[in-house]
């Protein structure tokens, strides 16, 4: 297991807290010494984010370490990490985390565990791997315990959701002649009371590249959703790009194991109206 080390915590005159790269595996170290430096993509209990940093190897300047660094005027990782977990204290001293490159050659941190300064204890922040999917045989513990929870407050804004996607399937019949995913959006409302935000709806492109979701107590997260009435209509060519890229795909029916890939989430509105009857 890899590990960041925060250095350097009172030394703000010699360029402030410093955070190497320990443990990395054989293979993880030779593409960053090959690389030199590249991006890092850090995970978050809803999925990666683009935090600003670079993962710098020790052969690069006078420093003499792997480490973890700003590529602007990002936060610090510790910062970030803090941030996206709601933890309460942001004096981190060390980072347990999975290292890994991703299919666009960035270097991936997926957290683990958190220590403290002064603390012995360990905070395990684990991040599912497809934290925004609801399809058949996979239900993200992140979104439907916060459906469960929001719902459970409000009777009648239970009834309304669940009427509002329920409803919405029923016309959506595998026989439904001429149907336009575009009709999906009449579920807006109903998702924007369970956290996720839609947002504008583009003609080019992703179709809501300002979507947005909101659970649990974290923070918002910003994520694109392309809607489309069976996931399949994802691995058209002029997805080709998108594939590589965070999204979440909407769709009324999951049709295609392949498209949950990557940094590729799905929420099948099928099985959301079949847990939000179970929630009733």
């Amino acid at each position: 297991m890899a590990w960041i080390e925060q250095t350097k915590k009172q030394s703000r005159k010699s360029g402030g807290p410093q955070y190497y790269l320990q443990g990395l595996n054989e293979h993880i170290n030779q593409l960053l010494r090959h690389n030199q430096r590249r991006e890092v993509r850090l995970w978050t209990p809803y999925g990666v984010v683009d935090p600003g940093l670079q993962a710098v190897s020790s052969s690069v300047g006078r420093v003499g370490h792997d480490r973890v660094q700003s590529a602007g005027r990002a936060r610090t990782i510790a910062d970030q990490i803090a941030y996206w977990y709601s933890l309460k204290r942001r004096d981190i001293e060390r980072i347990d985390f999975e290292d890994s490159f991703d299919h666009n050659n960035c270097f991936v941190i997926r957290p683990t565990k958190i220590k403290f300064f002064n603390r012995k204890a360990r905070k395990t922040v684990y991040p599912d791997s497809n934290p925004l999917t609801i399809i058949r045989g996979r239900q993200a513990p992140l979104l439907t315990n916060h459906f469960r929870s929001t719902l459970q407050r409000d009777r009648s804004k239970r009834e309304w959701v669940t009427d509002q996607i329920c409803s919405l399937v029923a016309d959506h019949k595998p026989t439904a002649p001429n149907v336009d995913e575009r009709d999906l959006l009449r579920a807006s409302g109903a998702l924007d009371m369970l956290g996720i935000r839609l947002g504008t709806y583009r003609l080019k492109d992703i179709d809501c590249p300002d979507a947005s979701f909101t659970a649990d107590g974290f923070p918002a997260y910003p994520c694109p959703i392309e809607v489309e009435e069976r996931s399949s209509g994802f691995l058209a060519s002029h997805h080709k790009k998108h594939r590589k890229e965070r999204v979440v795909v909407l769709c009324m029916e999951h049709d295609r194991d392949e498209v949950l890939s990557g940094y590729v989430d799905i929420i099948e509105l099928r099985e959301l109206c079949r847990l939000l009857k179970e929630a009733a």
